[in-house]
């Protein structure tokens, strides 16, 4: 079944991908981001790297310096997949990427996906930073709704999962420039406009016109278990 397949593919969504998150902000406060030449001297830090994360602990005016650089090169990695699609094939793309949003909204509703989704974003937070409306993910992320290389970190991944799922649902071609015509980025935000809009979809059919009953059948699984 090619929804194993595509699970299989996702070798950068794994559990020794995590990075910081709410979790380490428990009890720290996220101050701003430095790069090595703009570390004065009373910040404290462990390791030499390029770009630094500045934090304190809370009830303390000590600053200390958490290294960024390789939460850098893994988003690079994210970025790095891309996807060719043929002009005359784009209908394909943009049921493939309604197809994924459908998946990706159904693994919050279920436990056994949880080492996953503890590395993405749900959809309603996602839209929000497409949206450049980040004050309203406040009350889900307290600590970290505002650090911005956070943000970046969820979008590549999800950028990442959509286009690994279009890759193995139409064998699309893997490469450095997408085909298209119009932006990746915007057929993304208006298939997300679009999909959070139809909720709830009983069938994928409903919105791309194009059956897929190996998903839907995968989907109503998730719904059964959980």
């Amino acid at each position: 079944m090619y929804i194993n397949d595509f699970f299989d593919s996702l070798t950068l969504l794994q559990s020794s991908y995590q990075f910081i998150d709410e979790d380490f902000f428990q009890d720290k406060q996220y101050i701003q981001t430095l790069t090595q030449d703009q570390l004065s001297g009373d910040i404290l830090y462990q390791q030499k790297a390029q770009y630094y994360l500045i934090y304190k602990q809370e009830f303390s005016d000590q600053l200390y310096a958490y290294g960024l650089d390789d939460l850098y090169h893994y988003i690079d990695e994210l970025f790095h997949f891309q996807i060719t699609v043929p002009i005359s094939q784009a209908i394909y793309l943009e049921a493939a990427v309604l197809e994924a949003l459908y998946l990706y909204d159904h693994l919050f509703y279920k436990h056994f996906h949880n080492s996953l989704t503890h590395l993405l974003l749900p959809l309603p937070y996602l839209y929000n930073l497409f949206c450049g409306q980040i004050e309203k993910n406040q009350k889900a992320y307290p600590k970290t709704y505002m650090i911005p290389i956070l943000q970046q970190l969820f979008m590549s991944r999800f950028y990442y999962f959509l286009i690994q799922y279009c890759y193995i649902r139409f064998q699309c071609q893997q490469h450095h420039s997408l085909t298209h015509p119009y932006h990746f980025d915007l057929l993304v935000q208006n298939k997300l406009t679009q999909y959070l809009k139809s909720k709830p979809i009983q069938h994928i059919t409903d919105l791309t016109f194009l059956e897929n009953i190996i998903l839907d059948e995968y989907i109503q699984s998730l719904q059964n278990d959980s």
